[in-house]
């Protein structure tokens, strides 16, 4: 069974659905295309060792990795992030219409929308099912950053991705409150299936860290993107709060890289406070061991409805890696926290929320904190693992394939 999988993010980048979710699914009999672009996520600059070409073919632990141009763009602009969606979509369209043999399903995961223009196309004029995985709900995530304002191209968004909704033999969503969003939209629900994310398993296993611990600090930890819809600088605002409370042994740790990182290192300058680090971008291989070394992690995004309805992909990887999580995340994420036993509930946004929950799990007794960690652990294996996740795909596509 012959599966074309058509994403702009893959590994070297931080991909949920990349190298590992090709390889377990291969491993279900499969045999995978991959056509994605040159890796450049989330700095906007080809990683080394890569050069733009008109096409490069490679592969990758026997996978098959067909890489096209794209024009990059990861920073503030829409216009430049939606050319380097449509750029992608492009490439990937014409190659797969002209150069590939027909496959069996095609499943496009990202970008969104223009990745799904693009799948619903080929799997039109090819008369093969096309799976749709919705990771971002447009457009009323674009809404919600602030990066589309036009009321007329926001419309014009809803039309076609209302269209790419109907072509789609069916859709994957990441939470139930997609779900429930899209047959608002009329999607019918029975081509709507809630499988959740799982994380890069292989990166945040145990191993031994080279991470210095400093018993004198509280260290909550914060791994990710710093753009708009992290909303960080009210954590800050936490921050200055607990500084200026005198709770000095609580400290929030930044690990990774982004649009808004430069801004957020100087509000924390002008604010002056001395609980606050950024670590910066580190190798994907010291991911897991930053996040043993913390005492609790921190998940946040702005208040806004869309992410009322989201699961941010870092909580799984959280939660695999047996972690108290303090979630300042409205809605399903926070839901999922409450019901795992997982952690501390925050309002996003809300910097002496924010402040008295990081209080809260700073006072918790080891025992707490080490059951609010096997609960985030145990939840995750149960319901998010990749071993769940791609069983419930391998199903999907069987059931479309015989149909």
């Amino acid at each position: 069974m012959r599966v074309q999988l058509i994403t702009q993010l893959f590994d070297p980048e931080n991909a949920i659905k990349g190298l590992s979710f090709v390889k377990e699914l291969s491993s279900c009999g499969y045999d995978i295309e991959v056509v994605t672009t040159y890796p450049s996520y989330p700095g906007g600059r080809i990683y080394y060792g890569y050069k733009m070409r008109i096409v490069q073919v490679e592969e990758i632990d026997g996978v098959r990795v067909v890489r096209l141009p794209s024009y990059i763009s990861h920073g503030k602009s829409a216009i430049g992030r939606l050319l380097s969606y449509a750029t992608f979509s492009i490439s990937a369209f014409v190659y797969s219409l002209l150069f590939t043999s027909r496959p069996d399903v095609i499943y496009s995961y990202y970008p969104p929308m223009m990745g799904g223009v693009a799948g619903a196309l080929l799997g039109f004029i090819k008369r093969r099912p096309f799976i749709y995985d919705v990771q971002d709900l447009w457009p009323e995530a674009l809404s919600a950053t602030g990066m589309l304002k036009d009321r007329r191209i926001i419309r014009c968004v809803d039309l076609v991705i209302n269209w790419v909704y109907r072509r789609a033999a069916a859709i994957v969503v990441l939470s139930d409150g997609y779900k429930n969003t899209l047959i608002s939209k009329g999607v019918p629900e029975s081509k709507i299936h809630r499988i959740y994310n799982w994380c890069d398993e292989s990166r945040i296993q145990k191993q031994p860290s080279t991470v210095q611990e400093e018993n004198e600090y509280f260290d909550i930890t914060y791994a990710g993107n710093f753009g708009p819809a992290q909303a960080l600088s009210f954590v800050l605002e936490a921050a200055r709060s607990l500084q200026d409370d005198g709770h000095k042994a609580i400290r929030f740790l930044f690990l990774g890289d982004g649009i808004e990182c430069n801004e957020l290192k100087q509000q924390a300058a002008s604010l002056g406070l001395s609980n606050v680090v950024f670590k910066g971008r580190v190798p994907p291989e010291q991911v897991g061991a930053e996040l043993q070394a913390a005492d609790a992690l921190l998940v946040h995004l702005a208040d806004q409805p869309v992410f009322s309805i989201t699961i941010p992909s870092k909580t799984q990887a959280y939660m695999a890696i047996g972690k108290p999580i303090l979630m300042a995340v409205a809605g399903e994420s926070a839901e999922l926290i409450k019901k795992a036993g997982a952690g501390i509930i925050s309002r996003p946004c809300a910097p002496d929320e924010i402040a008295k929950a990081a209080l809260a799990m700073s006072k918790s007794s080891p025992a707490q904190l080490a059951s609010f960690g096997d609960c985030a652990k145990n939840f995750y294996i149960t319901n998010m693992s990749q071993k769940n996740g791609v069983e419930k795909i391998s199903l999907l596509m069987k059931s479309l394939i015989k149909k």
